[in-house]
């Protein structure tokens, strides 16, 4: 499927993950009981959304049952935070000594940390 087409499907149905992950991190905020600022809730709440909507364009080609991919869409939401915190954590290290991340490397790449 080429760019234009992945983007029309998007639009004509897709964004609904990027709420599925808003609600997902909705419910995360309100079960959490936990006291956080309306700047904090509504970047958290974006990142949500941001990272649904990316898992949907990583996932709309791969075969998978509906209900599996709508089950990582929400996982995905709810655990933005930490995800996005461990991707950053990992792309510093790559930064740092990328040898460590080649393949064949047999050097434990926690120590880069």
């Amino acid at each position: 499927m080429d760019d234009k087409n992945l983007l029309r499907e998007f639009l004509s149905g897709g964004w609904i993950v990027s709420l599925v992950g808003t609600l997902g991190m909705t419910a995360r905020i309100l079960a959490s009981g936990k006291k956080i600022s309306i700047i904090e809730f509504f970047r958290n709440i974006a990142a949500a959304s941001i990272c649904s909507g990316i898992s949907w364009f990583v996932l709309e080609q791969v075969e998978m049952a509906s209900l599996t991919k709508a089950v990582v869409y929400g996982v995905v939401g709810v655990v933005s935070p930490e995800l996005l915190t461990g991707i950053v954590k990992i792309a510093k290290g790559f930064a740092k000594n990328p040898h460590n991340y080649m393949p064949g490397n047999e050097k434990d790449q926690t120590k880069n940390d």
